[in-house]
């Protein structure tokens, strides 16, 4: 993203959220499999995360534990 990562705009998204009885669902897509980059978008409030190369699977997995929420 040129202005910002997806952790800051997911760290944005939910503090625009509070206070106002919302939550929007974001599943993250990263080429990161697990580390400092995982934890981050975590930190920031990501719901799921999924990584690249995506594939349906992956997708599904992520997807269907938003559905848990």
């Amino acid at each position: 993203m040129p202005v910002m990562d997806g952790s800051e705009a997911t760290a944005r998204i939910r503090e625009a959220e509070k206070g106002c009885g919302v939550h929007t669902p974001i599943i993250a897509l990263t080429a990161h499999k697990k580390g400092e980059e995982i934890q981050k978008m975590i930190q920031a409030g990501v719901d799921a995360y999924i990584t690249k190369p995506l594939n349906k699977d992956n997708f599904l997995t992520a997807f269907s534990q938003l559905i848990r929420l």
